[in-house]
């Protein structure tokens, strides 16, 4: 298995182990280090049954979106409403981006395109 593992590799997996082990063991520390102040101080330790608090990592959903694809979607759906304009939550339907990234957007950098017009509460038209 290990046969076609350059040992270059094999060398820094051993360093990556010894330092996994190192840290583990200043876990270790830690957490009787936090034992004897729960018993010190008569804080009385966790009962699993109650449930553990877990934490998840969420994986990105996505990649980032490029610099000014948000203007982009705006004005093209702006454009397709034509004089009658779009409010912020038809706006926040169609493109799929929350309405409080919408306000913040039409406040920011909505006032420097030209011929973007509010023309009612929370509506826009392009033109």
């Amino acid at each position: 298995m290990f046969t076609t593992i350059p040992s270059s590799t094999l060398r820094k997996l051993v360093k990556l182990c010894e330092r996994k082990e190192a840290l583990m063991a200043q876990i270790q520390d830690i957490d009787r280090e936090m034992m004897r102040l729960q018993r010190k101080f008569a804080v009385p330790p966790r009962n699993p049954a109650l449930g553990v608090a877990r934490v998840t990592v969420t994986p990105a959903k996505g990649r980032r979106a490029k610099r000014g694809a948000l203007k982009e979607k705006i004005l093209r759906a702006l454009r397709a409403a034509g004089k009658k304009g779009a409010t912020v939550s038809d706006l926040s339907r169609k493109l799929g981006v929350r309405p409080a990234n919408l306000y913040v957007w039409f406040n920011g950098t909505g006032r420097n395109v030209r011929g973007l017009k509010k023309i009612g509460t929370a509506k826009y038209r392009l033109g």
